[in-house]
């Protein structure tokens, strides 16, 4: 029987075949190409929310109890179809072809949500290095990060000479990878210790566990909502640097963004030892700020400096799952995952489909701005309640 070492490896392949997604850095400007409003756009990606909050819970006990291997198997197939029905509306101009695919791709996110977090740390757990988790967490977004970083480099070439759409119809070969790694995959020992529990007593235990958690109970709340208002920045950002530069830069952008991205996760096991709390909100402060930069200067520098945001992406993306997983109880590890993702995609779906009607209304910078300001109160509220419980949380 092949060693649970061989999803070390594949970890990383998994990762960055995920990352081969040419058309991410312009997907806005693609559906809203297809719709002709950003408010529609935009709803494409409220839709993925949706769907995945409505499916995260079933899905998310599918991978406690049934394993994470097929929980894997079954997200990659969803996106590999949402991928095929995303080019095929931009063929056809049938923006109903957007909103199917949507659909799939909510049913793929739902099965990832915490199942991949969740064989990286059991993983680790079985190896006897779940201290490295962090570690081995970063090195595989990092290789998630170098396949964003190539595929901005191979559309900014692509757009130069050719349409998004041919784009769309390149994006549907690298994910057919990630189908055969997931087959690949060793199950962890861990997933199958429960499998007799009834799914409603399992997610029962996880609901309990998470609410009397204090600790986890507002980092939960922290992430339902800085992921929400995330959303709706990522989604509407080409849209701003749109107003400011030629789609092909755009790319150029988001291949910077992705070497910051690299390069971000490349520090975590250097800087790991400052704490995984302080590293965390000190890295979305930093975001912000460059954010806020880019954005008052507007001009055509504001996209350069906005995007060395996943530098610090990277570190506190790291210092946010090492964080929860090591809350999670190890029985109901991607299913306490999902009970944060469930609120999340509601938010998320509010917050990205009002900052495209934002958009259409006044302009994609102001709904950037939106965002910015957002995720300033957030962080204000954060500080406040950390300095409270300072004592009992982080001595």
């Amino acid at each position: 029987m092949p060693s649970i070492e061989r999803n070390i490896p594949l970890l990383k392949i998994d990762a960055f075949l995920g990352g081969l997604w040419p058309l991410s850095a312009l997907a806005i400007v693609y559906f809203e190409q297809i719709t002709h409003s950003y408010a529609l756009a935009m709803l494409v990606w409220s839709i993925t929310s949706i769907v995945q909050t409505l499916t995260e819970v079933p899905t998310s006990i599918f991978s406690d109890k049934l394993g994470r291997r097929k929980t894997l198997m079954l997200a990659a197939l969803c996106i590999v179809i949402c991928f095929l029905l995303w080019a095929l509306a931009g063929q056809i101009q049938a923006p109903l072809l957007l909103f199917i695919g949507a659909v799939f791709w909510g049913f793929s996110d739902a099965f990832l949500s915490g199942t991949q977090d969740a064989l990286i740390y059991e993983t680790m757990e079985q190896l006897g290095k779940k201290e490295d988790f962090t570690i081995l967490y970063a090195k595989t977004n990092f290789w998630m990060q170098c396949g964003l970083a190539l595929s901005a480099l191979f559309a900014a070439v692509i757009t130069y000479f050719f349409s998004l759409q041919t784009l769309a119809w390149i994006c549907v070969f690298p994910i057919l990878g990630q189908l055969i790694t997931a087959y690949l995959f060793i199950e962890p020992e861990r997933t199958n210790t429960q499998k007799q529990v009834p799914s409603f007593t399992h997610f029962f235990i996880a609901c309990k566990k998470l609410w009397q958690n204090k600790k986890l109970r507002f980092y939960a709340f922290f992430t339902i909502f800085n992921q929400s208002i995330g959303y709706g920045y990522t989604c509407i950002e080409a849209a701003y640097f749109q107003t400011l530069i030629k789609d092909w830069l755009i790319n150029i952008m988001r291949f910077i963004r992705q070497i910051s991205g690299m390069l971000g996760f490349m520090l975590v096991p250097h800087v790991k030892r400052f704490g995984s709390v302080k590293l965390f909100f000190t890295s979305i402060t930093i975001n912000e700020l460059l954010k806020t930069i880019g954005v008052a200067l507007n001009n055509t520098f504001s996209p350069i400096i906005m995007s060395f945001v996943n530098l610090c992406w990277g570190i506190s993306a790291a210092s946010k799952s090492d964080i929860l997983q090591q809350e999670f109880s190890a029985n109901q590890r991607a299913t306490m995952q999902s009970i944060i993702e469930v609120p999340t995609g509601i938010l998320g779906a509010l917050i990205m489909y009002l900052i495209g009607v934002l958009a259409d209304v006044s302009g994609p910078k102001n709904a950037i701005i939106a965002t910015i300001i957002l995720k300033i109160i957030l962080l204000l509220w954060a500080m406040m309640v950390l300095k409270w419980r300072k004592n009992k949380w982080h001595k």
